[in-house]
């Protein structure tokens, strides 16, 4: 596995790995996700069930101002990707982009809930999520956003995160779980990105291959035209050949049997002449006696 969060490991193998399909079915997470803020924001906000229940969908009630600043940013982290698919030239960037905005998504409904941990699994559900894209590095960057967020929001605004307040231990017993996530999905994604590039180049192979043999029966059924027509040149030839052949025959024929004829014609002549020059002399030796 190379170690290179820069270049486009995927690049060349969009339509293998069926990007267009997933980067749509990833808007539609974005937009289901937006839903689900709403309905957080009108519960917390307005219906203000933390009051009556606290539940792990509401530990606190939001103030207004809060749940419109946290729907403002949850449309804007849905609207963004939607602009942009398909117009990036770098498909890598554009999932990284996804990748922050489904992070801020995981923020947003904690923070919605009042800091629920059991809001917390959305984390694990969304690093789950990227492995689609059979890219292992987008698990360690949302590794990093929720380390950063979990980080410095324990600090500066601690029930945005917990709904008990800073604790600084909880920090590592959060991050490890979300660490062995994304160990575990690095490896899935690397290995379903292997399988997809050993059967893409199996393809290529096989392609080339067909492609090869395609090319050598044409050049052998082009060796077969040309000896079809060499023979066919040869027949005509020989054809023409024999049409000379008979034609003389023909004539040669045709003369013997006008000399035939005419020797025919000939030889009756002198057969008449023959009778009749014997009739005369019949004729004559009985006036003679």
């Amino acid at each position: 596995m190379n170690i290179d969060f820069i270049s486009d490991i995927n690049r060349g193998y969009e339509k293998a790995m069926n990007y267009q399909a997933v980067d749509k079915f990833i808007i539609k997470v974005h937009w289901w996700s937006f839903g689900a803020l709403i309905i957080l924001a009108i519960l917390n906000s307005v219906i203000k069930i933390a009051t009556y229940y606290p539940s792990p969908f509401s530990w606190r009630v939001i103030s207004a101002p809060e749940a419109l600043l946290a729907l403002a940013i949850g449309f804007a982290a849905a609207i963004i990707p939607t602009v942009l698919v398909g117009k990036m030239s770098n498909h890598y960037l554009w999932r990284v982009l996804a990748t922050a905005t489904l992070t801020f998504y995981a923020y947003l409904i904690v923070f919605i809930s009042g800091g629920a941990i059991e809001m917390h699994f959305i984390f694990f559900a969304m690093v789950t999520l990227v492995v689609i894209y059979s890219d292992w590095r987008l698990g360690w960057i949302m590794l990093v956003l929720v380390g950063l967020h979990h980080g410095i929001l324990n600090y500066i605004a601690p029930t945005w995160v917990y709904f008990y307040g800073r604790n600084d231990f909880a920090i590592v017993a959060h991050a490890l779980p979300v660490l062995i996530a994304v160990i575990f999905t690095t490896i899935l994604a690397e290995n379903n990105r292997k399988s997809i590039l050993d059967l893409e180049d199996a393809k290529t192979g096989l392609e080339k291959t067909v492609a090869e043999r395609t090319w050598e029966l044409k050049q052998t059924n082009m060796s077969l035209d040309e000896k079809i027509k060499e023979k066919t040149a040869e027949l005509a030839k020989l054809n023409r050949g024999l049409e000379g052949e008979v034609a003389k025959r023909t004539s040669e024929l045709q003369t013997r049997a006008s000399e035939l004829e005419q020797m025919n014609t000939m030889m009756i002549g002198r057969e008449l002449k023959m009778a009749e020059l014997k009739g005369e002399i019949e004729e004559l030796k009985s006036k003679l006696k």
